[in-house]
């Protein structure tokens, strides 16, 4: 990315990722970080024009915005202090009016980052185990997005457990759009629902009799009665209910009610019940799901088939607390991993070379020595916030030639 009037001064930029913590494979991409101080009339006006960052499509190349920057040193953001310590052989471009904000980066190391580091080890530890990867979705049951019906139980005649409301349907002959259901009160997503069988040119009359009054026989004097009674119906108009799904929200989760006659309220053809948590979560491991296939990294999830843990996020949030320790202990923020001795090792868990019960037990003994370091370090507890807003204020004005 170019840097000119219109979109601000680079002011820093540096490969970031494996090959900035010496842990990078063959395979490894290089990925970058940059600092820059936008345009003064991006500052100008409601703000409509400022970006805190800029990036490309898959987010491996990016660009802080001054302001933004300085906010995650306030808040002791891991990524941000890894930006400021890069070693030089890493640092691909750098404005010497970074001089003053780098003289004061030892003070920036202090108590308020152990959460933060702790919450970032944390989040790699549950995308380690796959808590939440998509990559373990069932892609059966995400292969269509299913509708709603899918998720309405109905039971099956004779206490033979259930079908979805989509089967049952099917299995009857009807159509959702001829459908009308009503909520029942006092019930958790519990409705009834009705059918109009004068709308639906396709149903045969009997067919819908025997829904309606199941155990009548009609060949019986009582079924014939019935019959007339009916036959007689069909000489009125249309009931026109609403269907069960709305076609113009596809999107929805919500089953379309319809106003229900008098003369229908007291034979429902069914009753059922609709688990919408379970539709919700559906939906939302479909979009997750098809996601992360358009996006991920092929090399990676072919790696990791066949483990019970993602090998690169175990990397990550085991160097991340070490990093931690040894900032905790007073030794900075050691980014190369060679020089604080543990490079091999992580390469070793990256390439899947320990079992899964060794993994859990050295990220727990891990863990532990990162929350003892914590407890007994004598950093200072803040870092100096004032100094940093100068900074950027003075960095500013000499930018934007204010003096």
């Amino acid at each position: 990315m170019e840097f000119d009037k219109k979109n601000g001064v680079l002011l820093f930029k540096s490969v970031r990722g494996s090959h900035l913590f010496g842990l990078d494979t063959p395979d490894s991409d290089i990925d970058t970080f940059g600092l820059f101080c936008c345009p003064e009339r991006w500052l100008l006006g409601t703000g409509e024009d400022y970006h805190s960052y800029i990036s490309d499509e898959t987010h491996d190349n990016y660009y802080d915005e001054l302001g933004k920057f300085i906010q995650e040193l306030k808040k002791s953001n891991p990524e941000a202090l890894c930006s400021i310590f890069t070693p030089s052989d890493k640092i691909l471009y750098y404005d010497k009016r970074l001089d003053k904000l780098w003289g004061i980066r030892d003070e920036l190391l202090t108590k308020s980052a152990f959460p933060a580091f702790k919450g970032y080890a944390k989040s790699q530890i549950s995308k380690m185990f796959g808590l939440s990867k998509a990559m373990n979705i069932d892609p059966e049951e995400v292969k269509e997005r299913k509708n709603p019906l899918y998720f309405c139980w109905v039971p099956r005649p004779g206490n033979d457990g259930v079908w979805n409301l989509e089967k049952w349907l099917r299995e009857n002959g009807l159509k959702p759009e001829h459908c009308g259901i009503c909520r029942l009160p006092n019930g958790i997503e519990l409705y009834t629902l009705y059918y109009d069988w004068f709308a639906d040119k396709d149903l045969e009359f009997l067919d819908y009799l025997r829904l309606r009054y199941p155990g009548v026989r009609f060949d019986s004097e009582e079924g014939i009665e019935k019959m007339k009674e009916l036959e007689e119906g069909k000489k009125t108009t249309e009931i026109k209910y609403r269907g069960l799904l709305d076609p113009s929200a596809p999107d929805t989760t919500q089953l379309r009610l319809s106003s229900i006659p008098k003369s229908e309220a007291t034979n429902p053809l069914c009753t059922f019940q609709y688990n919408v948590n379970s539709f919700t979560k559906h939906c939302q491991d479909y979009k997750k799901y098809w996601e992360w296939v358009k996006n991920r990294n092929q090399k990676r999830y072919e790696s990791n088939l066949g483990h019970q843990w993602d090998a690169k996020n175990t990397c990550h949030s085991l160097r991340i607390m070490r990093m931690a320790i040894e900032m905790a202990e007073g030794k900075g923020l050691i980014l190369d991993r060679s020089k604080a001795g543990d490079r091999e090792e992580l390469l070793r868990i990256k390439a899947h070379k320990f079992t899964f019960e060794e993994v859990k037990a050295i990220i727990q003994e891990t863990n532990e020595r990162m929350e003892k370091a914590f407890s007994n370090s004598n950093l200072p507890d803040e870092p100096p916030k004032k100094k940093l807003e100068n900074f950027m204020i003075e960095l500013r004005e000499e930018i934007y030639g204010k003096h």
